[in-house]
């Protein structure tokens, strides 16, 4: 069991989204959910130092079973980010319709739709390394976010552990997502008037 688990570690540390983006706040989500479930059950009010030295081992425990949230979370919050930009439209659109830059406002006329000008973004800027951090950090925010809203309901409904402090890290955290999406909407139209 743990054999297969390496491999999969190896193979996310190779794939660099994966592992920033995808796998670490699943990585945190997990340890936050084990640590409440172990102060709920295993620990009396009167904690040791030997109940404060199993938490490294709450967090390598967890290391095992983050692979479940991890793809929970890509999928559902890839599938709420697609029904938001189907409401509410694509950041990267928005941000060209908005711009007054003329040179932003032509790249509107390039294609017949949005989505065959957002497609050819995408594809021209692959390789854009600068654009990739941008990406990596709006995935991490993304897949944050999602798993922070999830950690505030079962923590209210369960654990009732820093509410507030959970509430607070949430809301923080939608204001990162909301500033991360814009910034990689700026760069990926910056890399792509330079990559043209």
């Amino acid at each position: 069991m743990t054999g297969i688990y390496f491999k999969i570690i190896k193979f996310l540390s190779k794939q660099e989204y994966e592992l920033k983006a995808r796998y670490i706040p699943s990585l945190i989500f997990t340890s936050a959910i084990m640590t409440m479930i172990y102060f709920k059950y295993l620990v009396n009010l009167d904690l040791g130092i030997v109940d404060y030295l199993k938490i490294p081992l709450i967090i390598l425990t967890s290391l095992f079973i983050t692979l479940l949230p991890k793809f929970c979370a890509t999928i559902i919050s890839g599938y709420l980010q697609t029904l938001y930009w189907d409401k509410f439209g694509n950041p990267t659109i928005k941000y060209l319709k908005k711009s007054k830059n003329s040179e932003y406002q032509n790249l509107l006329t390039l294609f017949e739709n949005d989505d065959k000008l957002m497609s050819n973004m995408l594809k021209t800027t692959r390789e854009c390394k600068l654009l990739f951090s941008k990406n990596i950090f709006y995935g991490f925010m993304r897949n944050f976010s999602f798993l922070v809203l999830v950690l505030l309901f079962i923590n209210l409904i369960y654990f009732n552990y820093f509410i507030f402090e959970n509430g607070l890290v949430f809301f923080l955290s939608f204001i990162c997502l909301y500033i991360s999406s814009k910034r990689y909407a700026e760069q990926i139209i910056k890399s792509y008037i330079e990559i043209k």
